[in-house]
């Protein structure tokens, strides 16, 4: 069983706690609050097995941040050859949040081995060497080009949708992860249901990605009580906190007169009557490069129910009719 080491030195005795820190030489006191191995949850350490994409996704006030910012720091503290990139949704949050946030880059270094932000050249540079840029998701094609051994890529389900800059981003950046020997990409994001975070879950089947789940609650020994108890009161047994609590991928969009467990609970095994009216529904995308064309074959029955018989819909469909 896993002992949480906050919770034990939390109820300790204020004298036994007074005198492991007096056991301490000088150099151990000053590096022990930043010694993130010690004070972190099992689920923000990168997980053993082999991976190239570690996706923490977890609810609001998990962690995640501080997360990605001390693995970010462990990779260039080991590493003075390392080249990182750092995204978010913009310029703006990368900075305020990533780097100069209250669990960013800086806020999480020691005084003596604290990187330097360079912010007319986009670039956090740390005292050995190694470096990390910053890079908006809607600037996709800011990232063709650049070479990287490592990325941190924050609240990926946030990221810009239109013109499919979230996922043009994506790929220049994995095109361009070829620096070094062991490449790595860390994601953390709340959960939603986007064709990136859907495509990286998807990565779990192939042994490339691994996942870590978790909720709000799981970080209670740094959130304010009165947080916990005002998102319980006011949110409790909500979809939205299924999602930015609970850490929950919701595939339904809440108010859909439709979702999955009515449509798997609605089908039928037996034959149907026969039919009275066939119709299909064409639902064309809004751009050569939208969503899938959606197309369905419906029939209304001789029992007065409509039943759908097929979804033909397709995706990247040619004027020929190949795919």
């Amino acid at each position: 069983m896993e002992t949480d080491r906050l919770d034990w030195l939390a109820s300790a005795n204020p004298k036994f706690r007074d005198q492991l820190v007096q056991w301490l030489n000088c150099d151990e006191k000053e590096e022990l609050p930043y010694h993130w191995p010690f004070w972190a949850r099992k689920a923000q350490l990168p997980p053993a097995a082999d991976w190239r994409i570690w996706l923490v996704m977890a609810g609001r006030g998990f962690g995640k941040t501080r997360t990605g910012a001390e693995w970010v720091r462990e990779i260039a503290e080991a590493n003075p050859q390392a080249r990182i990139a750092l995204i978010s949704s913009s310029l703006t949050e990368a900075r305020a949040v990533m780097i100069e946030g209250e669990s960013g880059l800086l806020a999480c270094s020691p005084p003596n081995r604290m990187p330097v932000f360079e912010a007319s050249l986009r670039r956090v540079r740390f005292p050995n060497g190694a470096m990390a840029q910053i890079y908006s998701a809607a600037e996709p094609e800011t990232l063709r080009g650049p070479q990287h051994s490592h990325a941190w890529c924050d609240e990926i389900g946030k990221w810009p949708l239109s013109h499919d800059r979230a996922t043009h981003c994506w790929d220049n950046l994995l095109m361009g992860l070829r620096l070094g020997e062991d490449q790595k990409v860390i994601v953390t994001t709340t959960p939603r249901s986007v064709p990136l975070v859907r495509r990286l879950i998807e990565g779990q089947t192939n042994g490339s990605t691994v996942v870590t789940r978790g909720k709000t609650i799981e970080n209670s020994g740094n959130l304010p009580t009165s947080f916990i108890t005002a998102m319980h009161d006011e949110f409790a047994g909500t979809q939205l906190a299924r999602q930015e609590l609970n850490g929950e991928l919701i595939a339904d969009v809440e108010g859909a007169l439709w979702n999955r467990s009515m449509i798997e609970q609605s089908r039928q095994s037996v034959t149907a009557p026969d039919h009275i009216r066939v119709l299909v529904a064409v639902d064309p995308p809004a751009s050569a490069r939208g969503d899938a064309c959606g197309i369905i074959v419906a029939a209304l029955g001789a029992d007065g129910i409509g039943r759908v018989l097929a979804d033909c819909s397709v995706e990247n469909a040619s004027p020929d009719g190949r795919c």
